[in-house]
């Protein structure tokens, strides 16, 4: 038998026990089993989800991103206070937001998506706002040479067409869009003149 085969005979096998296979159910079950590891899934098809497709495991419904999934997941932790399964599941009834299965399909496990929720949420609070900020400076110095008369509403339609960061974007990041340019040494102009 070749490894796909190995593979999708081993999937199946494990599905026929549970309504959705996870990786941590696959992993109790073929622990003491001659079978292909959650490893050698994963390395042979590159993600769990295409592993299950693969097997004809996965239902033919709304294929949600990972974008969308880690959206509603994001959602959720901001109304909800917390992230476990219990809280995703009721959060999520009677909305139009990805089951909770969905998720687990696309993941591999619950906590496989918290963690990937955590690690967006780290880049997005570590390394994102920095870059923001540079671009946020960078277009405000720049504009202040060259827009004429200098103020929000000038701006505003400068930075559309060079897309650039919108006031509201800098107004979020600094305050308000005054705070913004005191804190650069800025001044708004009516004639040109600052």
């Amino acid at each position: 038998m070749n490894r796909e085969a190995e593979i999708i005979q081993s999937l199946r096998a494990a599905a026929s026990l549970t309504p959705t296979l996870t990786v941590k159910q696959y992993q109790l079950w073929s622990r003491d089993r001659d079978v292909p590891t959650f490893l050698d899934v994963l390395n042979f098809y590159g993600s769990w989800t295409g592993a299950l497709k693969a097997a004809g495991l996965v239902e033919s419904r709304k294929q949600y991103t990972q974008q969308e999934l880690v959206a509603a997941l994001r959602l959720a932790l901001e109304q909800e206070g917390r992230l476990t399964s219990t809280h995703y599941q009721q959060w999520a009834k009677g909305q139009v937001v990805p089951s909770l299965g969905d998720i687990i399909s696309h993941f591999g496990s619950w906590s496989l998506a918290v963690k990937t929720v955590e690690r967006l949420e780290e880049l997005h609070f570590t390394v994102q706002p920095e870059r923001e900020k540079a671009e946020i400076v960078q277009s405000l110095l720049e504009a202040s040479r060259v827009v004429v008369p200098f103020n929000a509403v000038t701006y505003q339609k400068w930075a559309k067409q060079h897309k650039r960061p919108s006031v509201a974007k800098i107004s979020r990041r600094y305050g308000s869009w005054k705070r913004a340019l005191a804190e650069l040494e800025l001044r708004e102009s009516c004639d040109g003149k600052q």
